[in-house]
């Protein structure tokens, strides 16, 4: 078998043979883009039934052959728990069961191919629920092409990136990095900080690289921002961009008070879905080539376009080995299809307000919704971090701030918001550290509710 290095130039030199190819279909018109999607969604059908009895059963009576957009409304949910529970039956190769996909990313922490051809990605969330997902060689080809394609027709500007995400080559972000170093063809020079460094040392690191460019979680680069801010960390970005969390506004003006310059937020996910902004905002790019997204309020019931939706359910029509039909991604969004000044016909995400986390459940069926509680930490300037555990009368609240935090005051503010919610003298402790823990991805899990921690 090749080695990983010549597997990994041969596949490199594939992507930049599908760039152009994948940057075309940015130009495609609206009818051009359904025709598309519906074309790939009859093949995507098809194969999944013929080689996979789990997917069989799901489609039930579906004709694969004369499918729309519209008939998958007639298909179940997938959710996170079914595709790992009902792993082996999911995937159209029998080969790829469970256990032998979870022993080799154990054994390979390095993101070796999978009989020289699979690649696998796990996924965390910020809930902290582990995951696989599988690549083939084709499918990976175009998850890479379709990241960089934006990038490569956006403006920005040349030189250095440093990049904060995940250090591991099984996480999406890991793996994308460790997949274009190096690469002849890359979209830009790279230097790779793991999120979960000590952030003298990410300070450190940056101020000797001094990149042109700066990407990473939210969450991080509001903590670098405010670092820049005291005066420690000296560099100048001219671009800086997020991805993984949610990017609030106290995100967005952190970076422009300590750089000037505005974020462009990227929605980005291991499932293979990546949203690009044509400009600084809030306004994403759906890659409406190679996914169908339906945005579904809590009881999976669609919603319309330009009204905020609770989730998304995701079909990518380019991943075959592992097929999503139907996959529910707890990001609450808002989708547009009205015309975007910058021409691009794919439909946008023109508000995304991060992941539906579900609420706190207490004795007696009461609950606490988790955004609640995210707002009620965010009204304090001074937080700018926070996680949240469930105790069974109240919750463990820690967080890290940029200037003098009343706990005091803050608790008794999440104390009366449970008691408006029917918690009984409810039991609210905060304290602030300087580092909070983040899960092995570099995200930060936000929320525990009881028994997950």
């Amino acid at each position: 078998m090749d080695s990983h290095e010549s597997l990994l130039a041969r596949q490199q030199a594939d992507v930049f043979s599908e760039l152009l190819r994948s940057s075309r279909r940015l130009a495609w018109s609206a009818d051009r883009l359904a025709a598309e999607r519906t074309a790939r969604l009859r093949a995507l059908l098809q194969h999944a039934a013929a080689r996979s009895a789990g997917w069989k059963e799901r489609l039930g009576d579906l004709d694969p052959s004369t499918a729309t957009e519209a008939d998958l409304a007639r298909l179940p949910v997938l959710t996170k728990t079914d595709l790992t529970a009902d792993f082996d039956r999911l995937v159209t190769d029998p080969a790829l069961t469970w256990d032998r996909v979870r022993t080799h990313a154990e054994r390979h922490p390095d993101g070796t191919y999978l009989d020289g051809r699979f690649r696998l990605v796990a996924s965390s969330g910020t809930g902290g629920t582990r995951t696989h997902h599988v690549y083939d060689w084709d499918e990976w080809v175009a998850l890479a092409a379709l990241t960089i394609r934006w990038r490569r027709s956006s403006g920005a500007p040349d030189g250095l990136m440093a990049s904060l995400y995940a250090d591991s080559p099984v996480h999406i972000s890991g793996a994308l990095h460790a997949f274009f170093a190096g690469a002849a063809a890359a979209p830009a020079r790279l230097v790779h900080l793991p999120a979960t460094l000590a952030l003298p040392e990410i300070v450190g690191g940056l101020n000797t690289a001094d990149p042109d460019r700066l990407q990473g979680y939210p969450s991080m680069v509001q903590l670098l921002a405010l670092e820049a801010g005291a005066g420690r960390l000296r560099i100048r970005p001219r671009w800086v961009s997020t991805s993984g969390e949610q990017c609030t506004d106290a995100v967005r003006a952190a970076v422009r008070a300590a750089w000037q310059v505005d974020v462009y937020d990227v929605f980005g996910c291991s499932e293979g879905v990546y949203a690009f902004p044509c400009a600084p905002g809030r306004s994403m790019h759906l890659p409406d080539d190679l996914v169908i997204v339906e945005p579904v309020d809590h009881h999976d019931q669609p919603v319309p376009l330009g009204r905020p939706a609770h989730k998304l359910l995701v079909t990518s029509l380019y991943r075959r080995a592992q097929p999503l039909i139907r996959y529910e991604l707890t990001d609450a969004t808002t989708l547009s299809d009205e015309p975007c000044p910058c021409g691009c016909a794919h439909r946008r995400i023109v508000d995304l307000r991060g992941r539906s986390v579900g609420a706190f459940v207490y004795a007696g069926g009461r609950a606490v919704h988790c955004m609640s509680l995210a707002t009620a930490l965010l009204a304090d300037p001074a937080v700018v971090e926070y996680q949240v555990r469930q105790t069974p009368r109240g919750a463990l609240v820690t967080v890290a701030t940029n200037g003098p935090c009343d706990t005091g005051a803050l608790g008794a503010a999440l104390a009366l918001l449970m008691r408006r919610s029917g918690i009984p003298d409810p039991d609210v402790v905060v304290r602030v550290t300087d580092r909070l823990d983040r899960l092995w991805s570099g995200k930060l899990r936000q929320f525990e509710p009881l028994g997950t921690a």
